[in-house]
């Protein structure tokens, strides 16, 4: 998957996107010929900007976010639609899109946040799906194995707003690991499961 991004002159963040937007669609079992509207979330990381520059062991929530709204018919490739979501994704940024774009989304946050009643079922949906710009990249060490650690993933969210599925990607010893969170109970764990299997599926006979 990372070499099929590479030759491309992607990140794998649009891999990700694209095959999160065709599981969805293909989810609806609508004809081909039919269009459906999505929206993607991708987080950037903004520490290396920072003057100071921050590393990536400082502590804390540093992202800011593009949205970009992407319609989809049936059939669409992984590829083809990777890479239009991240050029739609790199035009923004270029744009400076990921601080204004950021207005609005820390507008749902604090609306959120003043009205802590807000129920599942009535929670405010800022895309489909949201992915980071970058993965995080991991490696096993001998401590790991000396306390009996497996496999371990950080993730971030707030109740009553977010995207319908928040990929945390990592790169761990050279594979790919992701962690997939949704809102429950506004989305089910079995129509999530389905969901994950069909990019899953999707991201493997791509890759291959």
């Amino acid at each position: 998957m990372s070499h099929g991004c590479k030759s491309r002159g992607i990140g794998l963040c649009g891999a990700l996107a694209a095959a999160g937007l065709i599981a969805a669609r293909s989810s609806k079992g609508l004809p081909n010929d039919q269009w459906e509207k999505y929206a993607v979330v991708t987080l950037i990381d903004c520490r290396p900007i920072l003057d100071p520059v921050l590393s990536s062991n400082d502590l804390g929530f540093y992202h800011s976010a593009t949205l970009n709204t992407h319609d989809i018919k049936g059939g669409e490739t992984l590829w083809e639609l990777a890479m239009r979501t991240y050029n739609a994704f790199t035009n923004s940024k270029k744009n400076n899109k990921h601080f204004s774009d950021m207005a609005d989304i820390n507008f749902l946050m604090c609306k959120v946040i003043d009205n802590p009643g807000l129920t599942p079922s009535l929670s405010m949906k800022t895309s489909f799906i949201s992915v980071f710009e970058d993965p995080v990249i991991n490696h096993s060490s001998e401590m790991h194995k000396e306390i009996g650690l497996k496999d371990y993933m950080g993730c971030a969210s707030v109740h009553g707003v977010g995207p319908s599925i928040a990929i945390f990607d990592t790169i761990r010893d050279g594979a790919l690991d992701c962690m997939c969170v949704y809102p429950s109970p506004l989305h089910s764990r079995e129509q999530m499961e389905e969901l994950v299997e069909d990019m899953k599926r999707v991201l493997v006979e791509s890759g291959s």
